[in-house]
């Protein structure tokens, strides 16, 4: 771990780098840059399927799980995208009221997240891993 300040590389792009992606080929570079970080559950998988000597078996259940996080993230996004729309189009359009009542639904979802992840955490942490 260093320093941001100290070094010359870029650790993430801004949303000006973002929002300058021209085409398809340029959004298609992100996302395989995103996806190209090995998954540790994947790993995991192939790991023990090798160990057991069902190595074909981890390669179809390591894939089966990609499937599964691909199409759970598409829908979420999908969701995401088309709600905001909708709730901008009954909020109407662009005045300075649709634009709280987005920012507030914005931090109502991110605080459900929130409190539905510490929900978890604390019945998690009550109950004892493995109990």
């Amino acid at each position: 771990v260093h320093d941001p300040a100290a070094c010359d590389h870029v650790h993430m792009p801004d949303a000006a780098q973002v929002s300058r992606l021209a085409g398809w080929r340029d959004m298609a570079g992100v996302v395989v840059a995103a996806g190209a970080r090995p998954c540790a559950g994947a790993l995991i998988i192939l790991v023990f399927a090798n160990a057991q000597g069902l190595f074909w078996a981890g390669i179809a259940a390591t894939f089966a799980m990609a499937l599964g996080t691909a199409l759970t993230t598409g829908a979420l996004a999908a969701f995401a995208v088309f709600f905001k729309f909708a709730a901008l189009k009954f909020a109407g359009g662009g005045s300075l009221r649709s634009a709280r009542l987005i920012a507030g639904l914005e931090l109502l979802a991110a605080a459900f997240v929130a409190v539905l992840g510490a929900a978890l955490f604390t019945g998690l942490w009550i109950g004892g891993a493995g109990s």
